[in-house]
């Protein structure tokens, strides 16, 4: 005879206790939205009476088939419920505003050189976003000097968000409550002038357009911000001809910054959404080209006091188009006899941290690296050699940062794969083989070209991982813009590693704050 009573309790035991001590009114709820409802407890609990009713022996075989049937089935959705729940997580799902951004700054703006009209234009339309997601930017002109010795200015844009402070408890239970800051920047000008673009165009005679017929109709992805490019930079239909180069009137500088600043404002706009114990500053650098003109200026500018309760500054340049995004750490890490500063270099790892715990690799085809050289390079800052790893030769908008003694993560695509500097480059495609595999400060840096290159690469790895069709369908400059933003912005979350969140905002007095670590 069958145990009704058993085989209730075998079958509802998997369910929380409050389905089981009222089934009439409990809905098992999962993240996403899935649920099961009172409707197929009520048919379990009807099977089960009939359990109970039924006496005869080949009833009874009948209704424990029915039952088992019934389990098979609550089990078949569960198991759907808790598919739903996996697929509704996906890390760094920002929509293509960052990209689109960036496609329409290298558009209007392509040769937005330091002090130039179109850099400050540029200016303009990133105040002009900031506002549109509700912030007030602070708006600070500063004056360089170019390589031909004319004084030009140019402005740096940033905003603040305070954050809620932190609390740190020692053995003895004392508390003491600080506020702590982080900067993110991005240098918004373009390294070649229209000047240069102009005297390029009154000495070189025009590049011959391709036959009609032999170009094909670009489709442009949905809502991806595709810039239509002149015909000449579409591959023609035959696989094997070469592709045209670019030149300078082709020039936008998409990678070398807009994709930078594309994902700076992604941040901005995510970060408005979260409580964050950091302090954090965003600032769009102006004359990064004119040796981090306004990243100097910024620095300059902040207290000695300020400069202290900095725990990092992230830099963000190029991470377009170069064979893989990387993330270094400040020449201040390096230490003679091949060891370096650990406390300097916390910040990268909690980075390369960020992209292992959300597998973002598995999730969005993303990856992150840091520079594993295995070479010496002699620092006459220190007068030692030193390993050529976790950090980069490589100039940006970290540098004044770096030399303040502030902590920084800079990211940037590029190829450390190698074993002298001479063999580096940033990228190893053929298609930039005149360059030396170099993008940055090249005619290379275009829209169209760099389209058209990230998209016949999608298209490989279409072709061979079937599997990852919905990874690989991503824009690759919304894909790199989005995870770039994510990685940093999670970073920030993790505070201050030996210390909480404040549950409510510190007061900014000076009786309540300390740049203590």
């Amino acid at each position: 005879m069958i145990d009704s009573q058993q085989v209730k309790w075998n079958c509802l035991r998997r369910f929380p206790p409050q389905i089981i001590n009222d089934p009439q009114n409990a809905v098992f709820r999962v993240k996403g939205g899935g649920h099961i409802g009172q409707q197929m407890f009520l048919t379990f609990l009807c099977a089960e009476r009939m359990i109970q009713k039924k006496t005869q022996a080949g009833q009874r075989r009948l209704i424990a088939f029915a039952l088992l049937i019934l389990l098979s089935m609550l089990w078949l959705l569960l198991t759907a419920c808790q598919a739903e729940v996996d697929e509704v997580y996906k890390p760094a799902d920002y929509g293509t505003g960052g990209s689109r951004f960036a496609l329409s700054l290298a558009k209007k703006y392509p040769t937005r050189s330091a002090g130039s009209s179109q850099e400050r234009q540029a200016g303009d339309l990133i105040v002009r976003t900031l506002k549109d997601m509700g912030y007030e930017p602070v708006i600070e002109s500063f004056s360089f000097t170019d390589d031909e010795g004319n004084t030009l200015r140019s402005r740096n844009i940033s905003v603040t968000l305070p954050g809620q402070g932190f609390v740190r408890t020692d053995e003895e239970g004392r508390q003491t409550r600080f506020r702590r800051q982080v900067i993110v920047g991005a240098h918004y000008d373009s390294y070649f002038s229209a000047g240069t673009v102009s005297a390029y165009q009154q000495t070189t005679e025009p590049a011959p357009e391709p036959s009609p017929t032999s170009i094909p109709t670009p489709t442009p992805e949905p809502d991806s911000g595709t810039v239509t490019p002149r015909p000449s930079l579409w591959p023609t239909q035959t696989v094997e001809e070469p592709v045209p180069e670019p030149t300078l009137l082709d020039y936008d500088g998409i990678h070398d910054n807009a994709s930078g600043v594309g994902a700076l404002l992604t941040l901005a706009e995510k970060i408005l959404q979260e409580k964050m114990g950091y302090d954090v500053i965003l600032v769009a650098f102006g004359a990064g080209e004119a040796r981090q003109a306004g990243a100097h200026a910024f620095v300059n500018q902040m207290t000695r006091e300020e400069i202290q309760s900095t725990d990092a500054m992230y830099c963000i340049d190029a991470i377009y188009a170069g064979d893989k995004v990387y993330a270094h750490s400040g020449r201040n890490s390096l230490r003679g006899n091949y060891s370096k500063a650990y406390e300097m270099r916390r910040k990268l790892y909690e980075v390369t941290d960020v992209f292992y715990e959300h597998e973002l690799y598995t999730n969005n085809g993303y990856m992150l690296y840091t520079n594993q050289g295995n070479f010496d390079v002699f620092r006459e800052d220190i007068n030692a050699s030193v390993l050529y790893r976790e950090w980069t030769l490589t100039d940006s908008d970290y540098v004044p940062f770096d030399e303040a003694g502030i902590p920084i993560v800079f990211f940037e695509s590029f190829d450390y794969d190698g074993k002298s500097l001479d063999s580096l480059k940033e990228s190893k495609n053929p298609a930039f083989s005149t360059s030396s595999g170099m993008i940055r400060h090249t005619p290379f840096d275009t829209t169209a070209y760099l389209q058209m290159i990230m998209n016949q690469r999608r298209s490989t790895n279409r072709q061979q991982d079937e599997t990852s069709e919905s990874i690989q369908d991503t824009d690759h400059l919304t894909r790199r813009v989005n995870n770039t933003a994510f990685v940093i912005l999670e970073a920030i979350r993790k505070g201050v590693h030996d210390a909480e969140v404040q549950t409510e905002p510190l007061a900014t007095s000076a009786e309540n704050t300390t740049s203590d670590h």
